[in-house]
């Protein structure tokens, strides 16, 4: 996340793909890898179960790939797992969503992730599952390992964090946590880190919009990745 590459020196790497000023200056794919938990990968209490496939979940995901694609952003979703793969219109499936992990079990992952697919972007909602903490120490260690593959690879990486969702019945804990998330992230930020504070916990979500007490339904996914896609819209990568 640290800013290593001006924006002409990108173009200059790029010329053989074209150079304008849409988009962070590139005409190129920008690779965008969501990660997270089971809201990123769209796993729901009901699939304990009684599973769906894993090619019909896409989340906000696949809301937020049908905006990128009207809009004429040059997306592509990058991952290790597949999810959506069946979903009509298409959509890229490719994340990196694991239900139940906490913000230090990705974290463990993160270094090797990122590496296997070398996101320019990455969409980070994490922590619904750190219910025995409301410290984000968690996701401050993956930030830290994206910052350590930057220094091994040299390769810029915009990182997009969110303060998580809200319950559908209000938790506490949660609040908590992302008043400390985002302190910790504007000293990051203050440091010379490349984040965007993405306030997912304003996204207008209500009782309608759950499919369980924790997990999005289809609507309130959509509302998710509208406000993915207008925090993508209104800070370009460069």
């Amino acid at each position: 996340m640290k800013n290593f590459f001006p924006a002409a020196l990108l173009c200059i790497s790029l010329f053989l793909t074209g150079c304008d000023s849409s988009f962070g200056g590139s005409t190129a794919s920008i690779n965008i890898m969501p990660l997270g938990d089971s809201i990123t990968y769209d796993d729901r209490h009901a699939d304990d179960y009684n599973p769906r496939p894993a090619g019909l979940r896409g989340g906000y995901r696949k809301w937020l790939w049908y905006m990128l694609e009207d809009a004429g952003y040059p997306a592509n979703f990058v991952g290790s797992r597949v999810a959506g793969q069946d979903i009509t219109p298409p959509m890229d499936p490719d994340n990196d969503g694991y239900p139940g992990y906490t913000s230090y079990e990705i974290a463990d992952m993160a270094l090797n992730l990122v590496s296997l697919s070398n996101p320019d972007i990455i969409l980070l909602h994490i922590g619904t599952n750190d219910r025995t903490t409301t410290d984000p120490q968690g996701v401050m260690n993956i930030l830290d390992n994206i910052d350590a593959y930057e220094v091994q690879s040299g390769h810029h990486i915009k990182a997009f964090v969110a303060l998580i969702i809200q319950r559908r019945g209000y938790d506490g804990r949660i609040a908590v946590f992302n008043q400390r998330l985002k302190e910790a992230l504007k000293s990051r930020q203050s440091a010379g880190d490349d984040i965007v504070i993405v306030d997912m916990a304003s996204a207008g979500l209500n009782a309608n919009d759950y499919s369980d007490n924790t997990h999005p339904n289809d609507e309130g996914y959509k509302k998710m990745a509208k406000v993915w896609y207008d925090a993508l819209m209104d800070n370009p990568y460069k």
